[in-house]
């Protein structure tokens, strides 16, 4: 059985913590856990079922045992009738002993919160710094939602203090991966290219959208590793992510892109969100 709580946003952005939670849980201790960020319009969660199966799989990967049935009733529980926003759904492993060892049978927590806020799309361009801390991409976190976000908070801060908007890490053998928070596309005349998995990428909702959904708006898509020096020749960079839908690059470092992204590709997003 699957223990739930849940943090339910108020219209001000306030919590209820009526529930209070264990101070003993993994999630909150170790990082033990996942969790999935989604776009709410309308009251309805953008893609919602990709999310939701994702963050099972994530889950799973973890060997985390939850349903998606659970995860779409806490997430109706949350969400705000009618809200404009993002929703927040963390699991965790729930409760343990000190140490890292568990034995498998515990109850998972899980947490979900809506936050209300106003869609801006598209966003204004972003500048990107390389970071000096590199993707693993053997590690389980590179390639699943999970709460260890170290390298992604300090990479991007030390981003933000240089001037740039996020970070762009790389592996260790120099192979483009994805930003602090979002998939990386480059577009080179109507062929647009995203890195595989395998280079420590995280697999991003809006990424899989666009890459089933891009020869609709005249494109088609690559799926191959991407290096510094390919993709300073691209005709456009831009990110993905939920929240976000598609943003334009307009540098990375010192390296500059245009900016207007195609009028197609905006339009996609665009009957993503209304629902055409």
């Amino acid at each position: 059985m699957e223990k739930q709580v849940t943090l339910l946003s108020q219209p001000g952005g306030s919590a209820d913590a009526s529930q209070l939670f264990n101070l003993t849980d993994r999630g909150l201790l170790l990082g033990d856990g996942v969790f999935d960020t989604s776009l709410v319009v309308k009251g309805e969660i953008i893609l919602r079922d990709a999310h939701l199966s994702r963050l099972c799989r994530d889950a799973a990967a973890l060997g985390i045992d939850v349903k998606q049935t659970n995860l779409e009733a806490i997430a109706d529980e949350a969400l705000v009738n009618g809200g404009n926003g993002s929703l927040r759904i963390t699991v965790t492993r729930g409760p343990g002993q000190r140490g890292l060892s568990y034995d498998g049978a515990g109850e998972p927590t899980r947490l979900a919160r809506f936050m209300p806020g106003k869609l801006v799309f598209p966003m204004p361009p972003l500048r990107l710094m390389l970071s000096d801390i590199r993707r693993n991409p053997t590690a389980p976190s590179s390639r699943h939602k999970t709460l260890a976000y170290t390298d992604s908070i300090v990479g991007h801060q030390r981003a933000r203090t240089a001037g740039f908007d996020d970070a762009l890490y790389r592996t260790p053998g120099g192979q483009l991966a994805c930003t602090s928070m979002a998939n990386i596309f480059a577009r080179f005349g109507n062929e647009l290219v995203t890195p595989p998995l395998g280079d420590g990428v995280l697999e991003g909702v809006m990424r899989g959208c666009l890459l089933e959904r891009a020869s609709e708006a005249g494109f088609s898509t690559l799926v191959a590793s991407l290096s510094l020096q390919q993709i300073e020749l691209a005709d456009q960079v831009f990110v993905t992510n939920s929240l976000q839908l598609i943003r334009p690059v307009s540098a990375i470092n010192d390296t500059r892109f245009g900016v207007d992204l195609p009028p197609p590709l905006v339009s996609l997003f665009k009957g993503l969100v209304s629902g055409t």
